[in-house]
């Protein structure tokens, strides 16, 4: 075995380890961003969420949300 085929051989595992490392690394760090995000945004009340029965986080549409306060508004009157 030469110096070359040994250079190679010993190379290519660790930028194979590399690139799929750095995949999933970023994979998980954007849904770890997206997810913080979504719950900073509930907690201060800019947007409406649900959970449903299996624990995912629904965003609730806004017209849901308008049509609830004017049956709301229109009880309270």
């Amino acid at each position: 075995m030469n110096a070359y085929l040994h250079a190679i051989l010993a190379i290519l595992p660790i930028l194979i380890a590399y690139w799929i490392g750095t995949g999933r690394g970023r994979e998980a760090f954007v849904e770890n961003i997206a997810s913080n995000l979504m719950t900073k945004l509930a907690d201060d009340g800019f947007i409406c969420t649900k959970t449903d029965k299996d624990g995912e986080v629904e965003l609730i549409p806004i017209s849901e949300m308008v049509a609830k306060a004017l049956r709301e508004a229109k009880n309270y009157v």
